[in-house]
């Protein structure tokens, strides 16, 4: 209330030090007990007008003042123009408002063409990490089935793979010299997803491979993209879009192409496992969602190992109670070499998707099936000598296209655009 201008009537009029008293104390005018209405009238009027111009004055520098701080934020190269605050100073009809006009313009047309930039990086940066985590992933069936004609329990050669995997991933973290620093709050996270990932997936992924060729599973795993799709928009995590939508369903039938194809080959009395190979995808699609929160503060490796080391505890137990557990053989055999590149590829691959799903959102990752897909049936191809039409070529170009019909999360607010300028340079300089 300090700004209110205040008049003092007193009948201490006759006594000097009362007036300099009232007047010291901030009080606008003084006058006697006995006035003249017209008097105070005047007074009146006269403080309130010296009181309008001061608050427009000092309107007048706050604004000066804000203007200063936009052209120290943009000086300093930050274009987000929710940065600068200066909404309000525009719809001044005066200089002051012309150029806080021109710094938000300016601000938003940089900030606008930096997004653009950033969307691109990621759709080009998702799409190499989409095609290689997918390629590295897509391994699983096959050497789950060469694990098969070796008749390696599954609980046991999970348990050891997830160890491999965590030697892998804490390796890298010891090389970057950044060791994690986990926290209680940090199991809420790790607990389901080591349950769905590193335990339930990767058993399921041998056993059914025991039944079902990898290029069939890979083919049912291209399901995973609607699944995440669907829900995704049902927690709404992103937004749902026609484009988006298109874009799976272009990769979607690229692969139902090659499964048109391929799907004469396959063995009728495996039906039954073909059908619960479904739950490969289901618990891929939850998988990919459970992702999204990830502890920001750990490394991509270090929150894989972390993963791994649970699992693997989780699953030591069980394949020990079922006499599962075997003891691999320290002159690398076949099932030593599969054991181990199972583990390296869990390991690289989900960091890399950790990557995709930080940077792209989780519905441009689950594209990860298509390339997976892709992948599945090449290795089951190399590693298995299974058959498959060269169409597949053509379905990779399609799923190439659905990666940009897709297209990764667009930055949201918490975007900022940040391009350092330069001042010109003086003479003599």
């Amino acid at each position: 209330l300090r700004d209110i201008p205040v008049i003092v009537i007193s009948s201490l009029d006759t006594e000097t030090e009362s007036v300099v008293k009232a007047i010291k104390l901030g009080a606008e005018d003084f006058l006697p007990k006995d006035f003249e209405s017209a008097i105070l009238k005047a007074r009146l009027d006269a403080s309130l007008a010296r009181k309008r111009y001061r608050d427009r004055e000092l309107e007048y520098f706050r604004d000066v003042e804000q203007l200063t701080k936009a052209a120290q934020v943009i000086e300093a190269g930050a274009f987000r123009p929710a940065e600068l605050d200066i909404d309000r100073v525009a719809t001044r009809r005066d200089p002051i408002g012309q150029l806080a006009t021109v710094f938000l313009a300016l601000a938003q047309e940089i900030y606008d063409r930096e997004r653009r930039y950033d969307q691109t990086v990621r759709t080009l940066r998702g799409t190499l990490l989409v095609l290689a985590a997918g390629g590295i992933f897509g391994v699983a069936p096959a050497l789950g089935r060469m694990a098969a004609g070796l008749d390696a329990p599954a609980l046991g050669l999970v348990f050891w793979a997830n160890i491999v995997a965590a030697i892998v991933c804490f390796s890298f973290v010891a090389v970057r010299g950044e060791w994690p620093r986990m926290r209680l709050a940090h199991l809420r996270f790790f607990i389901p997803w080591a349950l769905v990932l590193g335990c339930l997936y990767q058993l399921f992924t041998v056993l059914i491979s025991w039944h079902v060729e990898a290029s069939m599973i890979a083919l049912v795993g291209s399901s995973r993209g609607f699944m995440v799709f669907g829900l995704a928009a049902l927690i709404a995590l992103e937004r749902p879009s026609l484009r988006r939508l298109t874009g799976l369903g272009v990769g979607f039938a690229a692969v139902a192409a090659v499964l048109l194809i391929r799907g004469a080959g396959g063995d009728e009395s495996g039906i039954l496992w073909l059908i619960a190979a479904l739950v490969l995808p289901l618990l891929l699609a939850v998988h990919t969602l459970l992702m999204t929160w990830r502890p920001k503060d750990l490394d991509a490796f270090a929150t894989v190992g972390i993963m791994m080391t649970l699992s693997a505890l989780f699953l030591f137990p069980f394949a020990s109670a079922s006499d599962a557990m075997f003891w691999p053989n320290l002159a690398l055999g076949r099932l030593e070499l599969i054991i181990l590149v199972l583990g390296a590829a869990s390991a690289v691959s989900l960091a890399m998707a950790l990557d995709i799903v930080a940077t792209a959102g989780a519905v441009f990752a689950s594209q990860m099936a298509y390339s997976q897909t892709l992948a599945g049936i090449a290795w089951g191809m190399l590693l298995l000598g299974e058959q498959l039409s060269p169409v597949a070529w053509g379905a990779l170009a399609l799923v190439i296209l659905g990666f940009w019909l897709v297209e990764p999360k667009r930055a949201g607010d918490e975007f900022k655009a940040t391009v350092p300028l330069s001042r010109p340079s003086k003479p003599g300089d």
